[in-house]
């Protein structure tokens, strides 16, 4: 069914959406200094910096403070991975398997919060640009996160790309990007954003041995983004309202995520700001479950 729901959202709300992609990735890295400090015992230096993670939630909602935020990204990701090999070294834990993993983790983790971070500085100044990306690059990204996904599941799952590999607690992910130019696509900034938290969506409720089907095509007149699973699901009743702000679908509200919570209403916000449109089936037709997201957004003339 095609989304067609009027949405206003407040200042707030519309930083939010802006900043979903660092608040995700913040939330992962305070899952993971939380697990360190319990091992550790609670070493205050660590309860320091989860405190001012708590913090620079807060500032995302206020889009002069998020930028502010945004911009100290990168002395923050050093300071905090300075700060917690310290704390290891002085707990005489340099050597122990499982701080030498979260220190590894926290790499990956501050590698792509580095990056998001670039993302939102590059369309700051102008967020209706249209961007130029190499298919085979952005391709790339989008593996590198799947991974990063898989290593903070650490070790409950994995995630594999050909059907020969895919047994029973591994989910399969089949990815396409095409287009008319060959080996380039058009879009505009945020809507890899969009692309990210819907793929992560798809994962989210789906359960392990579980499929996702996503492909992007850059035709003549329009870009297109489809991306389907073999989860839960959304109840009928409540496929209108999932793009409201922070509205999660009944089924999903007992299960508990580290994300923002309205990746969906980012994506209809994008949509709609481009001109576009959104569509959400859910049962994927012909299927018994799952859900299909579609997105078309006209090219800019």
């Amino acid at each position: 069914m095609e989304i067609t729901h009027k949405l206003a959202f407040e200042a707030h709300e519309l930083s939010l959406l802006n900043m979903h992609s660092v608040l995700n990735v913040l939330n992962v890295v305070q899952y993971e200094l939380l697990r360190l400090s319990d091992y550790l015992e609670n070493p205050k230096e660590i309860e320091g910096i989860c405190a001012s993670i708590l913090s620079a939630a807060e500032d995302l909602s206020d889009n002069e403070k998020a930028h502010q935020r945004v911009a100290t990204i990168n002395r923050f990701c050093d300071s905090t991975y300075a700060t917690c090999l310290k704390v290891i070294e002085e707990k005489g834990k340099a050597e122990d398997e499982f701080c030498t993993a979260i220190l590894s983790n926290l790499t990956s983790i501050f590698s792509i919060l580095k990056i998001r971070a670039q993302e939102i500085n590059a369309r700051k100044d102008n967020p209706l640009a249209w961007v130029e990306h190499d298919i085979k690059a952005l391709k790339n990204n989008f593996i590198n996160v799947f991974q990063a996904i898989e290593e903070n599941s650490h070790g409950a799952y994995h995630i594999v790309y050909n059907l020969a590999e895919h047994y029973e607690k591994e989910y399969l992910i089949n990815l396409e990007m095409s287009s008319v130019n060959e080996s380039s696509i058009q879009m505009p900034p945020i809507f890899q954003d969009v692309m990210r938290d819907l793929l992560a969506n798809a994962r989210k409720y789906t359960a392990p041995g579980g499929i996702i089907s996503a492909g992007f095509h850059q035709g003549e007149k329009e870009i297109r983004f489809v991306v389907e699973d073999s989860g839960s699901g959304i109840p009928a009743d409540e496929i209108a309202k999932v793009v409201e702000f922070g509205y999660r679908a009944s089924n999903t509200k007992a299960r508990i995520t580290r994300g923002g919570g309205f990746g969906l209403s980012k994506a209809y916000y994008a949509a709609k700001s481009f001109g576009g449109r959104m569509f959400i089936d859910s049962p994927v037709p012909g299927r018994t479950g799952g859900t299909k997201i579609s997105i078309s957004i006209p090219l800019p003339s």
